[in-house]
């Protein structure tokens, strides 16, 4: 069993709520309750999955546009509901763009009117946390549970240290694991009492006995029990998992679990735990926060300025494994320093390109050449260069947000780079909230919807996929130039508008992608 939004709708304290959008999240299971009554993108810094998140919208009450990027940034920080209070009262109405973006986020939005001030948040945050504490007494599956609260989580934040926060949160529990090379992996539960590095828990337990361990110890005043548990990766890497708890006592089934979950899940997602090895490097800088990145780059020696540009390529419909093979002969050929391994079904490859220089420029156009020849679904992107860690990680979290507006935009070329990215983020962000300009840009469409020679077609190939190159979409269109030409025509006069002059050529785009990305949508 596992408490789901559903379950809570049954609550007395929610007895006076209603689902008013996003009821396609109803099953979503909850860990934790949160308020938040103060937004700004600094308060969306961690990640804290199944969360239910309680507000009235206060200091964001007059301003529907902040109210939905909220939306979206709790939804990207592991909010799975949102429980509105006071409406009426705070805000006058949950706006429309609001409930179309819940439904769009199938983010649970819950309303309670103004006129019940008989509940109290309190009252929420009690009754849910109750439920979920009881839940986790009778539950005696801790593995397949946190499996379904695994699968709620989008897929470029499925990683170790995501899933020791859902541990740590479950046990209420300080979670540390590492290896021999004492690289490791943390998830702190509040408050703590101890720094809970690997050399706190190395100086505890370094002449304690292979496999289960535990200590009570007295920190500030505060009774601390510490809990050690070694096993095996691999069939011959040492691992260690450390916990450290205050008011609550682990035992060695339940550090059994943990470590069994550990080793579960970093094989279904064919995660490497081996810490000291090189060819795990990538997967933890992209899986990990930026302080734990820079610590592995910085044990392993490597200079950022060698791992500037991102670059990531899938193989269609090819084998990986071949496509892989042919990258990495490039980069050996043209003696170039990089870091290369699968992560998230895709070759990543870090290392540093200046365009201007002629063997970069090279190399670069081979990659990508061969890339768009191995098959005909392949994609290449590279980044125009990361100034550090943090905005390396950011950019490919971007890219794998984006990766299906990119798909259904770009239908017809699949070299992208960073403006692409951020074209596709401005797409969805035009997708998820109807204003003026999103209003605008589809009237543009429609216009050009009605007619019956595939005018959006046309054009949508001529300026997104193709350049505005006349000849190139005749190419990809499988049709004459003078019938492209013919409705290229047609489009400037249904819309009395020169689309190849700017500003009015940015709209067309726009308009374009908005269109492709709303019809592969729907």
């Amino acid at each position: 069993m596992s408490i789901t939004i559903r379950d809570c709708l049954n609550l007395p304290s929610f007895s006076f709520g209603n689902v008013v959008a996003g009821k396609n999240g109803l099953d979503k299971i909850v860990s934790s309750v949160s308020v938040m009554e103060f937004f700004s993108l600094s308060d969306f810094d961690v990640f804290t999955p199944n969360e239910l998140i309680i507000s009235a919208f206060y200091a964001i009450k007059d301003d529907v546009e902040k109210q939905c990027e909220a939306l979206k940034e709790l939804a990207d920080t592991g909010a799975i509901a949102l429980v509105l209070f006071y409406v009426g009262a705070v805000i006058p109405e949950i706006d429309e763009k609001v409930i179309y973006l819940a439904d769009k986020l199938e983010l649970p939005l819950i309303e309670l009117r103004s006129e019940n001030y008989s509940i109290k948040y309190s009252d929420i945050i009690t009754d849910v946390m109750t439920a979920i504490i009881q839940d986790q007494n009778a539950s005696q599956d801790f593995i397949d549970t946190t499996k379904k609260r695994l699968e709620q989580l989008p897929f470029e934040v499925r990683t170790m240290e995501n899933l020791l926060n859902i541990i740590s949160n479950h046990y209420k529990c300080n979670l540390l694991l590492t290896g021999a090379s004492q690289l490791y992996f943390q998830s702190q539960y509040r408050p703590t009492y101890i720094s809970g590095d690997s050399d706190f828990f190395y100086e505890q337990f370094h002449n304690a006995p292979t496999g289960y361990w535990e200590k009570t110890l007295m920190v500030q005043d505060k009774t601390v029990h510490i809990y050690k548990m070694d096993f095996s990766y691999a069939s011959n890497i040492r691992m260690t998992m450390y916990a450290s708890c205050h008011n609550t006592v682990l035992d060695e089934s339940i550090l059994h679990n943990m470590c069994t979950c550990t080793l579960f899940f970093s094989t279904l997602w064919g995660y490497s735990l081996d810490l000291s090895s090189p060819e795990t490097l990538l997967s933890l800088i992209f899986k990990t926060e930026t302080g734990a990145a820079n610590r592995y780059l910085n044990a392993a020696g490597i200079p950022f300025s060698h791992i500037t540009n991102l670059i990531i390529v899938s193989p269609g419909g090819g084998d990986i494994q071949e496509l892989k093979a042919h990258l990495l002969a490039l980069f050996y050929d043209y003696k170039k320093y990089f870091l290369e391994d699968i992560i998230d079904n895709q070759i990543v490859i870090l290392s540093a390109f200046d365009l201007t220089n002629s063997m970069d420029a090279a190399l670069f156009e081979e990659l990508w050449r061969f890339t768009d020849k191995f098959d005909p679904k392949a994609t290449f992107f590279m980044n125009e260069g990361s100034k550090d860690i943090a905005a390396l990680k950011r950019t490919y979290m971007d890219f794998r947000k984006s990766l299906p507006a990119l798909y259904k935009i770009f239908q017809n070329r699949r070299n992208w780079d960073t403006h692409d990215i951020m074209l596709s983020q401005e797409i969805i962000a035009l997708a998820e909230t109807e204003n003026k300009r999103t209003k605008y840009l589809s009237n543009l469409a429609e216009i050009l919807k009605q007619d019956s020679d595939d005018l959006l077609t046309t054009l949508g190939v001529y300026m997104i996929d193709c350049d505005s190159k006349l000849n190139l979409t005749a190419q990809t269109l499988f049709l004459h130039r003078n019938t492209v030409t013919y409705r290229l025509n047609k489009v400037r006069q249904l819309t009395n508008t020169n689309f190849t002059l700017m500003p009015a050529a940015y709209d067309f785009y726009m308009a374009l992608a908005l269109w492709r990305y709303q019809k592969m949508d729907g």
